[in-house]
């Protein structure tokens, strides 16, 4: 398929997290068209930490556009040239103070490819110890909570649930159902 040819690029404004550009592309007819995007200057990593007991260490954190806290499983940014599997193993401990003794890449997935240009990548954190001093931002208004899965998907289904909560416990039960459907020896 063709790609449609971009005639000029601007970018809005920025800051140390998002670009905000407008493209003037030709659209499938040939005609002028603009189009407005959010480009996120650094990817992200979600971390879905699972206890020893099978908890799941989770975040209840303030998201200002909303208002309010949701629960969510720490996230952050990829600092440039880091990779996700490093950026989570920071970002778990800087958030919540445990360090993971293995990780392990889940998937990755485009936010919201329409509007938003930001890969986020899953990574379940396993063989977790407490003891790593934490390093929150300033808007990092957080505590942290240990839930049974049950207890997460009651949250993941109530009115105002986290993207990073839902997808997060999707990703680890598809991890769950490859890894028993492995044959023997594989």
């Amino acid at each position: 398929m063709h790609l449609p040819d971009v005639l000029a690029r601007r970018e809005l404004s920025r800051n140390r997290f998002l670009s905000y550009v407008e493209e003037d592309l030709l659209d499938r007819h040939g005609q002028p068209y603009t189009y407005y995007q959010v480009e996120a200057r650094y990817d992200a990593v979600i971390i879905v930490p699972l206890l020893a007991d099978g908890r799941l260490v989770l975040e209840r954190i303030y998201r200002h556009p909303y208002r309010r806290y949701f629960l969510e499983f720490p996230a952050g940014g990829i600092e440039p040239g880091e990779n996700p599997l490093a950026a989570a193993k920071r970002e778990l401990a800087e958030e919540t103070g445990y360090l993971a003794g293995r990780l392990t890449t889940l998937g990755s997935m485009e936010v919201m490819p329409g509007l938003l240009r930001m890969r986020v990548t899953y990574v379940l954190a396993e063989e977790l110890v407490p003891g790593a001093e934490r390093a929150l931002e300033a808007m990092e208004m957080l505590e942290v909570e240990e839930l049974t899965r049950d207890q997460a998907w009651t949250a993941a289904t109530e009115e105002f649930t986290s993207s990073f909560l839902t997808n997060g416990l999707l990703w680890l039960e598809r991890h769950e159902r490859a890894t028993i459907e492995q044959p023997p020896g594989a």
